[in-house]
Parts: structure tokens; C-alpha cells; sequence
């Protein structure tokens, strides 16, 4: 089983200790979603970015319904950041969707705390944790030992910095300065596409690094 680069966003941004939104990512985590979706469609050949304008080239679905939901959505002309904008208001609930699926997968548990029948609160477990420690491990190995990344993780090292959540594959402040060093050059990947790069780099201005 393999999970989208949204879904291993997501993960990344929950707080495994407490089970919810990591703070860092409460006002970024909805447009790096979308994102996320976006540059994937684009992977998966559904579009094309030329100079950060969108063309739709194939509508058919992709099997996952958060990526087709997004797909729908999307309109040929518009640029990157105004897509972003426009679905990010269209997707507010774009984290409970994700929820949804990842609990579906096998991925995440809901555990609710309850004071006898009444519901107090709610905390996403991670079930599975071998889909996030596979992304931490790539993602060690690209910094430390110089792994080829694949153009799928080039976008998704780019965004966990840009939604300002790296410390939290990398807490070592020592190992944090290396891979802030890492995921800022990463757009210049020679295995991502020109359209692609210079997509990235304009989601670095966006989220404001």
C-alpha cells in the first residue's frame, strides 16, 4: 500500500504524544494539503504547470477520492497560488477527510476520552507506524547519506519545510540545521522537472520562507 504525498504531510503534522494538530502547522497545514494535491495531480500526469499556470489534461479519476475531489475542483488557466487559495476555502474540512482515510487504511485509530457516556475529547493514534518511520528514514537518509530522492519526496520535504514542521522528523538542533539546509536546495533536484521547481519555489515565497 502505497499513501499520497497529502496523507504523508498529514502525518508528519500530527503530534504523536498528543494525537492532534501539531501548532507549527495549524495555519499552514489546509494550503500545504492542497499543495500537496496539487503537485501530485501533476506527477500523476492529470496536469500540466507551465510557468505556474495549470492546464487539466486528464480528468479520469485516480483512485483516491481526495485527489479527485481536488482534481474536479480544478479549472485550466489559473495559476498555482490563486488554485491554492480558491480550494483551500472550497476544502476546510480537508484534515477530517484525511482522517477518514488514513482510518480506513489502517493507518490512524480514533481513541475519544470519556467521562462515563459523555465524550471529552478526541486524539488520532497513529495504528500503523511504519508508513510514517518510512518517510523519516527517507528523509534522514536524503540529508545524511545523500540519497537520490524521488521526485514525490522532493515535493514532500519542500512542503513539511514550508508548513514549518521539519523539527519534528528532525529535533536535534545540530541535524535540524543540515536538513533546513537540504530542503531549501531541494527544489533545485535534477529529478524534478523545471515546471516542478519553479512550482516549489513559488510555494516557498507563498508560505513565506
Amino acid at each position: 500500500m502505497k499513501i499520497s504525498i497529502a496523507e504523508g504531510l498529514y502525518l508528519i503534522a500530527l503530534d504523536d504524544e498528543e494525537g492532534r494538530l501539531l501548532a507549527a502547522a495549524e495555519k499552514t497545514i489546509v494550503p500545504g494539503l492542497i499543495s500537496a494535491c496539487i503537485l501530485e495531480l501533476h506527477l500523476q500526469n492529470k496536469l500540466e504547470l507551465s510557468d505556474n499556470v495549470i492546464t487539466v489534461t486528464d480528468s479520469a479519476g485516480t483512485g483516491n477520492g481526495i485527489l479527485d475531489n481536488v482534481l474536479k475542483k480544478l479549472k485550466s488557466g489559473g495559476t498555482l497560488i490563486d488554485s491554492i487559495e480558491n480550494l483551500t476555502h472550497h476544502f476546510k474540512d480537508i484534515q477530517e477527510d484525511l482522517n477518514q482515510l488514513l482510518i480506513q487504511r489502517g493507518i490512524l485509530r480514533k481513541e475519544a476520552t470519556k467521562l462515563m457516556w459523555i465524550p471529552l475529547s478526541e486524539r488520532m493514534d497513529n495504528a500503523n507506524y511504519a508508513f510514517e518511520q518510512q518517510i523519516r528514514d527517507s528523509m534522514f537518509n536524503i540529508v545524511f547519506k545523500s540519497a537520490k530522492p524521488t521526485p514525490g519526496f522532493v515535493v514532500l520535504m519542500s512542503l513539511i519545510y514550508d508548513c514549518q514542521i521539519l523539527n519534528e522528523v528532525f529535533k536535534d538542533k545540530d541535524e535540524l540545521i543540515d536538513a533546513v539546509k537540504v530542503a531549501k536546495d531541494i527544489v533545485d533536484s535534477p529529478v524534478v522537472s523545471a515546471d516542478l521547481s519553479k512550482a516549489l519555489k513559488s510555494l516557498k515565497t507563498f508560505f513565506g520562507n
